[in-house]
């Protein structure tokens, strides 16, 4: 068995990208690949660090080459979705290799959503302040963090974070201004929003189950 995503989520972390984890994998009966991921298969950081070192996360967009199924496979073993970050940020070739996927930007307020970061980021700190009570799992998952998205202090601040947020869900935006096909197969999602807008971009039923909440502030993944 292969990857055959039927969803890729563009949205950034933090805007429900954990409820929305579980809301596809209920929906799709399949694995749906998350930032999490890594703490139950740390074998795949490995792939992806080699993978971001090649081809960086801020690099432009539409100047991205097409990656092979074969990569995806690799760093995404049998997903049928994925959302979260790192995978986020390469909404485009991945919409290129799964031409058939619903694209599916998770969104909400810049505010509350660096609200959220600056917590996490708080978190990490934290911890950091705290290394000898890090487990040696947990500190290859820190290290692998830090040499996916760099430890320089200037990345982290609000004015950065929140103008990178903005231009993030802008790009994909105005992709699909220019990009017909691409826009028929993009939904503009607000977790608030539930299940009605999914399950009709997918052509699904919607569930008799409340949709899931979680990762809720203060939540880091179960860490």
């Amino acid at each position: 068995m292969t990857i055959d995503l039927k969803v890729i989520g563009a949205g950034r972390a933090r805007t429900g990208t954990t409820s929305l984890k579980l809301a596809l994998e209920q929906l799709l009966g399949g694995n749906c690949f998350h930032y999490i991921e890594y703490k139950y298969q740390p074998k795949l950081m490995p792939h992806w660090q080699s993978f971001i070192e090649e081809l960086p996360m801020d690099s432009d967009s539409e100047t991205m080459p097409d990656v092979p199924i074969s990569q995806w496979q690799l760093m995404m073993p049998e997903c049928t979705a994925c959302v979260d970050e790192p995978a986020a940020f390469y909404w485009l070739p991945l919409s290129r290799a799964f031409p058939d996927a619903l694209i599916l930007l998770s969104t909400r307020d810049t505010d509350s959503w660096w609200s959220s970061m600056k917590a996490l980021y708080d978190h990490r700190d934290e911890e950091w302040s705290q290394q000898e009570s890090i487990s040696p799992e947990r500190m290859a998952f820190l290290e692998f963090e830090n040499s996916i998205y760099g430890t320089d202090e200037a990345l982290f601040t609000e004015e950065v974070n929140k103008a990178d947020y903005e231009a993030h869900n802008r790009r994909i935006l105005d992709y699909a201004d220019h990009h017909p096909e691409f826009k028929s197969r993009l939904l503009v999602w607000n977790v608030k929003d539930g299940w009605e807008p999914i399950c009709r971009a997918l052509g699904l039923s919607v569930p008799d189950s409340p949709f899931p909440h979680a990762n809720k502030a203060g939540e880091f993944h179960g860490y």
